[in-house]
């Protein structure tokens, strides 16, 4: 039972400790993003638990999870942290960026070739704000990226951006095919039915984007794929269609890396691309690295 008066002791660094180690999956992670050591991190954790009186760690198998109650007070440590960052980045603010941090999400083909050319900038005119980039799989676990406070910022396709985020336009990011050199199709290939009612296709699940606009390639031209292989891994499109002989549809930035596996790059038209933009939360109180990081778009 948790005590009914708590000693004053407990303090933000234990509550930042369980939400690093929930965010990041392990205390091995938590204590490399927190900057000390593991044995620090597990002291912070039981000093916490004889506070409270109650676990809030226990060991499954090899790893460590929350209780029933440390999930309980997870909610209220995350509002703590909000409140006290608050602070923080008004502060910051007057200082002109000088310090602070801020956590963008991305797609992992947009943390690669698209972000890089906006948070360039940013970093070179502000080096003192610390950046965090988190790689998700979807739009829907950028969204989500964003509401559990995990992310200030979004990188991902412009679409369907609930009513609770604010988006902003970046540009069209265009699609080309990918091929074995071997197929010998010539310099001035054009992609036509032929050549796809008979190559294996290589490409992402339902759901995903690059999928989505595979899909209408497909559809415009009349054609289906003979065969279908399916990865969960974007990087490997591009090295699995060419060692298959078969065909890959992936944005440009990814495509660029054929010719070093020996495959071929095939432009597509300018009808099969995904529109990008940026995503994030208005809040009352923002983040002033967010703010002036937007300004770059």
């Amino acid at each position: 039972m948790v005590r009914e008066h708590l000693d004053s002791s407990i303090s933000l660094a234990q509550i930042e400790a369980i939400i690093t180690i929930v965010d990041y999956g392990s205390f091995t992670a938590a204590a490399d993003i927190l900057g000390i050591s593991q044995p620090s991190l597990s002291r912070r954790i039981r000093a916490l638990e004889r506070i409270l009186g109650v676990p809030v760690f226990r060991a499954a198998g090899r790893d460590m999870v929350l209780t029933e109650f440390g999930r309980s007070i997870v909610p209220s440590g995350r509002r703590a942290l909000r409140e006290m960052a608050a602070i923080g980045v008004t502060a910051s603010s007057n200082r002109a960026l000088t310090s602070g941090s801020l956590r963008i999400a991305g797609l992992p083909s947009l943390v690669a070739g698209i972000m890089p050319e906006y948070l360039g900038p940013f970093h070179r005119r502000h080096p003192g704000i610390r950046i965090e980039i988190l790689s998700v799989e979807d739009h829907d676990q950028l969204v989500e990226a964003l509401r559990l406070n995990r992310a200030d910022l979004a990188f991902g396709v412009n679409q369907r951006i609930p009513a609770d985020l604010t988006g902003r336009s970046l540009r069209d990011q265009q699609f080309s095919a990918v091929v074995s050199q071997d197929l010998n199709l010539g310099s001035e290939v054009k992609l036509d039915a032929d050549i796809l009612n008979s190559l294996t296709l290589v490409t992402l699940p339902q759901g995903t984007s690059i999928r989505r606009i595979t899909d209408e390639v497909y559809r415009n031209i009349k054609a289906a794929a003979p065969r279908l292989i399916t990865t969960t891994q974007r990087d490997a499109l591009v090295n699995l269609s060419i060692a298959t002989g078969g065909i890959t549809m992936v944005p440009r930035v990814l495509a660029s890396t054929a010719q070093i596996f020996g495959g071929q790059q095939i432009p597509l038209d300018l009808s099969a691309a995904r529109p990008l933009g940026i995503f994030y939360r208005r809040e009352e109180f923002g983040n002033p690295a967010l703010e002036k990081f937007v300004e770059y778009m």
